[in-house]
């Protein structure tokens, strides 16, 4: 077998390729290239590769994993897409350093690597995507999804984490953040059926974070630092078509989740208003409109409340869209169209211990072209109207 790395053939006509991953990781090969045509074929010698790679070896207890996948460099770019082939092996390696995710939940594991690299670039400059990660398929409730990691390449703190969307789960599908504490029952097992719709509302599972720390030190050590996650209940209708709180979120953070752990919880919403003639339930179109809410909630160490809201305007639509949406049709209120709602932001903070407000901002900013002083070209781009009380 011989030793082989991507800047032995690419490097002359990719010189940006050394200062990727790329220029780092050294593969036995059989022939002179592992490439033929576009397929790529060959073994990631983990210990060849240096003390890079050294965290990834004793994770996973190899020193070296077999690779396929593509190579292209076509009209001056360089395009590689690589994954590995001992996917049940990383799987097993995987459930046994992070058992809080290991037995039912854990589906797969692999490794996987994407780098595109223009010619243009010289040798100072980076890789225009240069991606070395481990990825883990995960299995809670009824749906999957993936957890990705950049490989760490020296001791300390990395995280594995997701975005999920459509993943529905149940509450006692959270057991596994803290094993043998029937976590779930710490919330409510039913909600108003006001806000709760069976056919159209369910609770997902929306981000998930495991913040790991590892040493090297003597072999491999490797502790849960953190858990967090989002789960969230979505299509909650807050005006019948138009309007959704989709999602509302309960944060949830656990330090320490395999010794003592210590859970904080926080509120997270997203208010989503959808266009004009295009509102069905559950929505079926992108929002026009989105705003934000987040709520950091009280806790023994902390007495503070605070809540905040962020407007997002994507396609800087008129005040007069908003109007129209909400009432599912053109509305003439005589607000010109090029009046736009550019930012309506406010934050609020109370002491849940004396029960009282002790902070408040809101600014709000509008865009139009305002003319004055008659035909003079002086104008009002933009306006704002904010305020803010600490006490």
């Amino acid at each position: 077998m011989a030793s082989w790395k991507f800047t032995d053939q690419y490097g002359t006509d990719f010189p940006a390729l050394a200062n990727s991953i790329l220029g780092i990781l050294e593969f036995d090969i059989s022939g002179s290239s592992p490439v033929s045509g576009t397929t790529f074929t060959g073994t990631l010698d983990l210990k060849a590769s240096g003390n890079a790679l050294n965290v990834l070896a004793l994770l996973l207890g190899m020193e070296s994993i077999p690779m396929t996948g593509s190579v292209t460099s076509d009209s001056g770019e360089l395009k590689v897409d690589l994954t590995s082939t001992n996917d049940s092996d990383i799987k097993a390696a995987l459930a046994a350093i992070i058992p809080l995710i290991g037995g039912s939940i854990l589906q797969a594991g692999s490794v996987a690597i994407t780098n595109q690299t223009s010619a243009t670039a010289d040798a100072e400059d980076d890789s225009e995507v240069d991606e070395f990660d481990l990825n883990t398929t995960i299995q809670i409730g009824g749906g999957t999804g993936e957890l990705v990691t950049q490989i760490p390449m020296s001791d300390g703190v990395f995280s594995l984490n997701g975005t999920f969307t459509g993943l529905g789960i149940g509450l006692s599908d959270l057991d596994f953040l803290v094993p043998g504490s029937q976590f779930s029952s710490q919330f409510p097992t039913d909600l108003p059926s006001d806000y709760y719709n069976p056919s159209t509302t369910q609770l997902e599972l929306l981000e998930l974070d495991l913040s790991l720390q590892v040493s090297t030190k003597s072999g491999i050590d490797l502790s849960i630092v953190e858990v967090a996650t989002n789960i969230g209940i979505v299509n909650i209708p807050l005006y019948p078509n138009a309007l959704f709180l989709n999602p509302l979120a309960v944060n949830i953070s656990v330090t320490s989740p395999t010794q003592d752990p210590q859970p904080q919880f926080g509120l997270t919403g997203t208010i989503a208003l959808y266009p004009a003639g295009k509102q069905t339930s559950p929505p079926s179109v992108d929002p026009d409109f989105t705003y934000d809410l987040e709520a950091q909630l009280p806790t023994g160490e902390d007495a503070t409340f605070i809540v905040s809201g962020t407007w997002d305007n994507p396609e800087n639509l008129g005040v007069q869209t908003v109007i129209n949406d909400l009432m599912n049709q053109a509305y003439d209120t005589g607000i010109g169209e090029d009046v736009t709602l550019e930012n309506f932001d406010f934050e609020a903070s109370a002491d849940t211990e004396k029960g009282e407000i002790s902070g408040f901002s809101v600014e709000i900013v509008m865009s139009s072209t305002f003319g004055i002083f008659g035909n003079s070209g002086f104008d009002v781009k933009d306006f704002s109207i904010s305020l803010d009380y600490e006490k």
